[in-house]
This record gives structure tokens, C-alpha cells and sequence, in this order.
């Protein structure tokens, strides 16, 4: 397994974690660990939360980036 952590410009961190490499490619996920939003108004212990799976890590990047996310 491996995990790249990005960050936006508000706080937020999620992580691109690649399940494995396999017959069925890479398979992935993306996981919002921290909100700094979430937080401020009380709910920062929820736990990390799957946003979105992809079957490549190079479309679950191109996501990323998409949503205003960068890598650090």
C-alpha cells in the first residue's frame, strides 16, 4: 500500500492510497483524513471518509487537481 497525502488552500487534507498493484491495476482510493472545517465546528474526530475510488492513480491525480488539491 501506498499513500499520498494532498492538501487545498483551506486546510483540508486527503490521501490518494493505492490499494496494490494486481491483475485489476492499480486500484485506489481517495480518503479525507482532516477538515480544518470539520474541526472548527466540532466534528474533527469522524474519521477518515472515502470520497471517490479509481481503478488508475494517474485519474485519481487528475481528480485531485481538479478539486483545487496539491501534493504535501
Amino acid at each position: 500500500m501506498q499513500v499520498e497525502v494532498w492538501r487545498d488552500e483551506h486546510g483540508v487534507t486527503w490521501e490518494l492510497v493505492q490499494l496494490g498493484l494486481d491483475e485489476i491495476g492499480g486500484a485506489c482510493i481517495i480518503r479525507e483524513c482532516f477538515s480544518s472545517l470539520d474541526a472548527a465546528d466540532g466534528d474533527g474526530r469522524e474519521g477518515a471518509e472515502v470520497i471517490a475510488r479509481f481503478g488508475d492513480p494517474e485519474d485519481a491525480r487528475d481528480f485531485l487537481h481538479r478539486e483545487g488539491f496539491e501534493p504535501g
